[in-house]
């Protein structure tokens, strides 16, 4: 026993010692000096409780060549990734399997269209955001050079090459892709369309519908003087495989102080993005000499998308407007290397796309070009199996290089309303809601997106006709016409990624937009009372209600009245009185979401297939049409087409109701107590390695079970499907609440931590506070910070 006792021992401490020489090699480091070459002066670095950056430099250039350093130290894979789906390079570090990933990206566009970016940026003279830009990449590739390189490159065995401003460019245009929903929904709209014709069409909401709620606009004076402001396998399964998450959606909020305690403006932001280890966003706060900024900043981006100064704040959710249309081509049948347009022919251009492959040979591939675009149908296997002809993607991001870092710089470093919205005006794609307050009182969002004028015959959802000019836009919209609201008289602004209302020329502008139960919650809100507070507003922030959904419930149990629930009457008593709240504890959301699926799949596989009803689950159009189609009785969805009879509405909701009891009893047993939404929700975030086991154990970052839903304005979005285990994908990246009246007591919460390195005292620190609905401060208050800084680095010239 005592030579049992004593080997125990020496294992316990060799694992202990073991773990801390590995650490010591790969962890970040929050204390000490470096030095930095091209530094004009020293630079301070204090970290606080969370790991959150608070730098102080003598000048703008060594502020962002420090940011770029601690920004690497922490997020440096996490930037690998992300510049690697940008520039089509995925398989080159992790193999053989994420060759159609690459080859998605190539064929879209987004890895030339980078390159195109980057030779226009190399022509700019010299400006105040390229020279930023610079010394931030002069600090990413001094940590890439002299840093602690993170675990995961040494598992891949493999360095990173340096950083480059193309790398940016394309981590632009991953963000830009954002969630490919035109590429998930108008092939499927399209085989709707055709192949089972109107009947089917109209009980969907392909298109806004009249109960849906609409973002009120309202238009500034520009012509007025003495106005106080004046204003300037499926592509489902294959995006699965992406190491980065996409952007989803996002709520914000701004109220003026009209309807706060304190008379000045709140400003709430939660932006929705896929849940992953690391947490899309990085805090950093930057002060030197008339500049004092606290942002969240992309991997590889030096400027912060969100964030505020002492005098401003600006946040982002998703417009959601159509800007890719599909052109179905014709090809000359004397020669293959053209298309019909019009009376003459149209060349196919063609360029040939080399995919490096870990441990494998490179491969090559051909990607066509026609008038409209490039040529989807081999990486968008709906395309493929939809139609022969070739069908090209006219996607407006690709249109022309992007000023994306000029712009967020811009907005960075704005003094007012007027030079925010003079930054916005540069983001041509993606659409973009830009939420707006300040200290002296305005509040504005401002929809940015570059808007093609469409026929009015044109119905942008489904395949267009690509042999003439007839489909194709006939211009923009000037930016003066896009959908915003400056200072409305209702007291606040809100986006919640639903439809704008009619824009100034009379256009109700096309998208994929939600149906607006987040916006309606919280217009309703907000507008019933006039004394807000950082603290009141948060239970609005955390809200996992939807009014909705128990009206969906309520009419499948209409529809079975005369069916019994047998022993589960206690079910059909919690759907009954349910009020559209996901609380953990309750049975509601457990049996309502499994019954819902099973109705759907009854209704829609036998015409759909297995894959195309899958990813019609993903898609906003789901989303939307879910209560037309469970409450339309005379729907030809109905009828399952695979038997000779006629089935009906309570038919099949009665089936789906027995299949539901049935599949709970077996998973939680026969009472129905255990069948508490806890007991069905998993909240997991992936990190890119943690899909090979046992990785997954080491690096992805487990949380506790949080109230998943549909549509509440806290929002935890989860794939809708029939295991009755439902695994949380995504929700807010961030919470941030600012009151005005006190700047320096700003909120914010991220899904995980901090740093992603795994080393890192930061790498999960926030998930459970983050669960439980927990917020930390955004510190600025300079003595606070460095009173009670965890550590500090002091970063010195380099003598070369």
């Amino acid at each position: 026993m005592k030579k049992l006792l004593f080997v125990l021992l020496f294992i316990f401490f060799a694992v202990i010692v073991g773990y801390q020489v590995v650490k010591s090699r790969f962890a970040p480091e929050y204390h000490g000096t470096k030095e930095l070459s091209g530094l004009q002066a020293n630079s301070e670095v204090y970290f606080d409780d969370f790991g959150i950056p608070h730098i102080y430099a003598e000048n703008e250039l060594d502020a962002y060549m420090t940011l770029g350093f601690v920004h690497a130290q922490d997020r440096l894979f996490q930037m690998e990734m992300m510049r690697r789906v940008g520039s089509g390079t995925l398989a080159e570090l992790l193999g053989e399997d994420l060759v159609d990933v690459d080859k998605f990206f190539r064929t879209l566009g987004i890895p030339k269209h980078a390159e195109w970016s980057t030779e226009e940026w190399n022509k700019e003279g010299n400006t105040p955001w390229k020279a930023a830009t610079d010394a931030y990449i002069k600090g990413v590739n001094q940590f890439i050079e002299n840093g602690k390189l993170p675990l995961e490159y040494t598992l891949l065995g493999t360095k990173p090459r340096e950083f480059t401003i193309n790398d940016v460019h394309s981590i632009v245009g991953y963000m830009s892709f954002t969630f490919a929903m035109a590429m998930k929904t108008d092939p499927l709209i399209t085989k709707i369309s055709r192949q089972l014709g109107p009947d089917y069409m109209k009980v969907l909401s392909v298109h806004t519908l009249p109960e849906h709620h609409v973002i009120p606009n309202n238009y500034p004076n520009r012509n007025t003087e003495n106005k106080e402001i004046i204003f300037e396998e499926t592509l489902t399964s294959l995006l699965e495989k992406l190491p980065v998450p996409l952007l989803e959606g996002s709520n914000s909020w701004v109220i003026d102080g009209s309807r706060t305690a304190s008379g000045d403006v709140l400003f709430l932001n939660d932006t929705h993005i896929g849940f992953a280890q690391p947490s899309v966003w990085y805090e950093a706060h930057l002060e030197y000499p008339e500049f004092s900024f606290y942002g969240n900043h992309l991997a590889g981006v030096p400027f912060g998308l969100v964030g505020h100064t002492r005098e401003l704040s600006i946040g982002l959710t998703m417009f959601e407007n159509d800007d890719q249309d599909f052109f179905e081509e014709q090809l000359d049948p004397n020669n293959p290397n053209q298309t019909v347009y019009g009376d003459a022919f149209k060349p196919l251009i063609t360029r040939l796309e080399s995919i490096s492959i870990k441990d494998k040979d490179p491969i090559e591939f051909e990607v066509k070009e026609s008038v409209h675009g490039p040529i989807m149908n081999e990486v968008i296997p709906e395309i493929g199996r939809l139609t022969n002809n070739p069908v090209a993607s006219w996607w407006v991001y690709i249109l022309e290089p992007t000023r994306a870092l000029e712009a967020v710089y811009r907005m960075n470093h704005a003094q007012n309303i007027q030079e925010v919205e003079s930054a916005v005006r540069l983001i041509h794609a993606p659409g973009l809601n830009v939420m707006y307050g300040d200290k002296a009182g305005n509040i504005a969002w401002w929809a940015a997106a570059k808007l093609p004028i469409r026929p009015e015959h044109v119905n942008s959802k489904v395949f267009l006709d690509g042999t003439s000019h007839v489909d194709e836009p006939t211009g923009w919209m000037p930016f003066e016409e896009n959908p915003m609201s400056i200072n409305p008289e209702s007291g606040f602004v809100a986006s919640a990624n639903n439809q704008p209302d009619t824009l100034s020329n009379g256009t109700f502008f096309p998208g994929y937009y939600y149906p607006g139960d987040r916006w309606n919650r919280i217009a309703k809100t907000v507008s019933s009372r006039n004394d807000w507070t950082q603290e009141s507003i948060k239970s609005l922030q955390l809200e996992t209600l939807n009014e909705n959904h128990p009206i969906t419930a309520k009419s499948m149990i209409e529809a079975v009245e005369n069916a019994s629930f047998g022993d589960f009457e206690s079910a059909k008593n919690a759907l009954t009185n349910w009020d559209g709240n996901h609380d953990l504890e309750s049975i509601a959301p457990t049996v309502y979401y499994k019954w819902l699926y099973h109705t759907l799949h009854g209704m829609m596989v036998d015409e759909l297939g297995d894959a195309d009803f899958e990813s019609f689950l993903k898609t906003f159009l789901y989303i939307r049409s879910v209560p037309t189609l469970i409450q339309t009785e005379d729907s030809p969805w109905w009828d399952d087409s695979s038997t000779e009879k006629v089935e009906s509405r309570s038919e099949i909701i009665k089936y789906a109701l027995e299949k539901t009891l049935s599949e709970l009893n077996d998973q939680f047993g026969s009472n129905t107590e255990k069948w508490a939404w806890k007991n069905a929700v998993v909240l997991e975030h992936p990190h890119p390695l943690g899909a090979k086991k046992p990785l997954d154990k080491i690096f992805n970052v487990k949380a506790p079970a949080v109230s998943a839903n549909e549509e509440s304005v806290n929002k935890l979005a989860f794939d809708l499907n029939g295991t009755g285990i439902y695994q949380v994908k995504s929700g807010p990246a961030m919470r941030i609440i600012i009151d005005f009246a006190n700047v320096e007591a700003s909120e914010s919460i991220l899904p995980t931590g901090q740093s992603g390195n795994l080393f890192s005292p930061y790498y999960s620190d926030q998930a459970e506070m983050f669960a439980t609905g927990k917020y930390r401060p955004q510190l600025m208050n300079e003595s606070q910070i460095k009173n009670n800084a965890k550590g500090t680095i002091t970063f010195t010239p380099k003598s070369d």
